[in-house]
């Protein structure tokens, strides 16, 4: 069976609203009515949109929205003309006004090859509404009596404070099943009850504000088209004798026909989703409302096309996107948190990311590098007895079962399972926490310690290679470009004074003094999920910087950051240090976690490991500030400046306590 496909129809003149209605932007992005309905339906599964137009409005139709759309669903086009008529019939003198939905649906007989929805171009349905029509279409076989479906609404949520309305009342069966439908041209709400009239209002009746009417959202198999092709003659004959000028084929007479005839069953999906549209011009803005609240609740985002929330849709999740609303506070790439609606009703969550190109210039070695580490700690995971959904990040896969999306502006999206009664820390509130997150990034260490590391990609060349920094600091020295070095000459000199500890490292390795290891190179603590009830360190995430390394560079991040008793751009040096406390605690963990896969000797370095991360780092704080500031953001003058010193009084605290934190070390081994 070929998929579901949507016809929009968006050829009426819209007389009430004083022009073409469907094209009237309803936020400041532009967005009409329609970006939202076929954002709704994607996302339900829809993968083609036919427009129904008339071919006068073509040019305007493609320029405001069919042009877009094709950028991201397969578009086609039929035109509702007013002389594509039956043989012998002929349009009559002075009649400009179309022949009705079910003539307008017939136009797209050429290029619809299976089961279809209907809707209007001006009605806004809610996503619900989609998904529940999206699924029931690709359930259907064609059958000797038709199965269709028309997705019904309370009165209450279609109703206008400006005017009068036309809706279809259903009355359905025992099975909930269409019996028939009503038309009442004439409906007007009154405080909060609903009145029609049928004599222009001489006498009014009650309608009860909970009855299902139709908003001409349908769903069809491809059969019914010949229906309404059958029945077009006899419409003719019949109404342009009655009311040659104004009569009209409608959806609902062809559909109430079938049932009358037992030749089709109607299942109504009930929404309780509350309808807008654009009947009167005073309706616009309870539209543009109803879409902001939306966009603040996370249920679209500012730009539908084009960003998130149009990304979403190309990734395997198994429910309906509800919400999808920016998440926590990085600094590298976009994240957001969105929110599904499974089938049975249950909410799960995932995370959604846009990787920064202009950091990870080569975003396709660097989802390699995490497919390949990822699925190798899942078989070790699972070996181990433990729960693979929750100890290592999972990736769903996009349509075409890549690790990534690329979308048309060249941007790259990821998008991972959500780790559920798990939390970050930005900071160390206890040395118990910080202690789990040593024996969590130990314990990554240990799993990874037979992954191949000479097979992973460097996502950021020379990120650790503190020799290379070196150099480059001295040139920033010798280059000056802003004329500061004259006023840090304290600080160059003490980078002068260390060049030894720049070295050290890169000189043991080239002598094959140290493994080579898989490392995460940004061991903070903000990386780590502590599981909510046991208050331990479950997994480690942000696999962006996953590369070949040394394990104490990896030990040394984390005291730079988690050990220091101030944060990192403190203008107040004395209250920055080392502090012994949380050292121990890490050291103590990280040891216990790497579960004796590190060397005796990786281990001994693991202070020299906290100096040299320390060091590095304040050096290329102030290798930025020499250079204008042009790699970290900074929020006031002299940022980098403090920044490098906390660094370099960091580094001086550690000297003072060097054979206590070997001690502490020792103690562990």
């Amino acid at each position: 069976m070929n998929k579901p496909v949507l016809v929009i129809m968006a050829a009426g003149m819209g007389s009430r609203y004083g022009g073409l209605k469907q094209i009237d932007p309803i936020d400041e992005q532009g967005h009409i009515i329609m970006d939202f309905s076929i954002y709704d339906a994607k996302r339900a599964g829809f993968e083609k949109v036919v427009f129904l137009i008339k071919k006068e409005d073509e040019e305007e139709f493609r320029e405001v929205i069919g042009n877009r759309m094709a950028e991201y669903i397969e578009v086609a086009y039929a035109y509702q003309d007013l002389n594509n008529l039956p043989e012998g019939f002929q349009v009559p003198e002075g009649r400009v006004k179309p022949w009705g939905t079910a003539h307008a649906v017939l136009s797209c007989m050429d290029v619809i090859d299976g089961p279809f929805a209907v809707i209007n171009a001006d009605d806004y349905y809610g996503r619900d509404a989609f998904q529940k029509i999206y699924d029931f279409l690709s359930t259907q076989e064609e059958e000797e009596v038709y199965q269709f479906t028309m997705v019904g609404y309370e009165l209450k949520n279609t109703l206008t404070e400006n005017g009068h309305v036309a809706r279809g009342v259903c009355t359905l069966d025992d099975h909930g099943n269409l019996a028939e439908v009503t038309e009442r041209t004439h409906i007007e709400k009154r405080g909060n009850q609903a009145f029609y009239t049928e004599d222009e209002g001489k006498t009014w009746e009650e309608l009860p504000m909970d009855a299902i009417v139709s908003m001409n959202m349908w769903g069809f198999s491809k059969g019914f088209l010949k229906e309404i092709k059958d029945g077009f003659a006899e419409f003719l004959e019949q109404g342009l004798k009655q009311n040659p000028l104004k009569c009209e084929y409608f959806l609902p007479s062809v559909v109430s026909k079938l049932l009358e005839e037992g030749r089709a069953v109607v299942s109504v999906l009930t929404s309780k989703d509350k309808w807008y549209g654009v009947t009167y011009k005073e309706d616009k803005q309870t539209v543009v409302d109803a879409i902001q609240k939306m966009k603040e609740e996370g249920i679209y985002t500012e730009t539908v096309w084009g960003d998130h929330g149009e990304a979403v849709l190309h990734f395997q999740l198994d429910g309906l996107v509800m919400k999808n609303i920016r998440y926590g506070n990085g600094h590298i790439n976009d994240t957001f948190l969105v929110t599904l609606k499974k089938k049975d009703g249950t909410m799960k969550r995932v995370i959604l990311q846009r990787m920064n190109k202009n950091i990870f210039t080569k975003p396709e070695e660097l989802m390699e590098n995490i497919e390949g580490v990822t699925s190798f700690l899942r078989k070790k995971i699972v070996e181990n007895g433990g729960n693979p959904e929750r100890e290592t990040l999972n990736i769903i896969p996009v349509e075409d079962g890549f690790s990534y999306y690329v979308d048309n502006q060249g941007e790259y999206w990821r998008c991972y399972k959500f780790i559920e009664d798990a939390t970050s820390y930005e900071q160390v509130e206890s040395p118990e926490d910080f202690y789990q997150s040593a024996v969590a990034f130990g314990n990554f260490q240990r799993l990874l310690a037979e992954y191949p590391a000479e097979t992973l990609h460097e996502t950021i060349p020379g990120f650790h290679d503190t020799k290379a920094r070196f150099q480059v600091f001295l040139k920033a020295v010798e280059e000056d470009v802003c004329g500061r070095a004259a006023s840090v000459q304290k600080e160059i000199q003490f980078v002068r004074d260390h060049e030894e500890v720049a070295n050290v490292f890169g000189d043991m390795l080239a002598k094959g003094e140290l493994p080579l290891r898989v490392t995460h190179n940004d061991t903070k603590l903000n990386n780590i999920m502590i599981d909510h009830e046991t208050r331990k360190g479950i997994c480690v995430i942000d696999l962006d910087t996953v590369m070949p390394g040394l394990a104490m560079n990896d030990f040394g991040d984390s005291i730079r950051f988690g050990a220091s008793t101030a944060v990192e751009d403190e203008p107040d040096l004395e209250k920055v240090w080392c502090d012994m406390e949380l050292f121990e605690s890490y050291a103590k963990g990280f040891i216990e976690g790497c579960g004796g896969k590190l060397t005796a000797r990786e281990i001994e370095l693991l202070p020299m490991g906290a100096k040299v991360m320390t060091f590095e780092c304040g050096m290329r704080f102030l290798t930025d500030y020499l250079q204008g500031d042009t790699y970290f953001k900074i929020h006031r003058e002299y940022h980098n400046l403090d920044r490098c010193r906390t660094q370099f009084k960091l580094v001086a605290d550690m000297e003072k306590k060097w054979e206590t934190m070997n001690q502490i070390v020792r103690k562990y081994m």
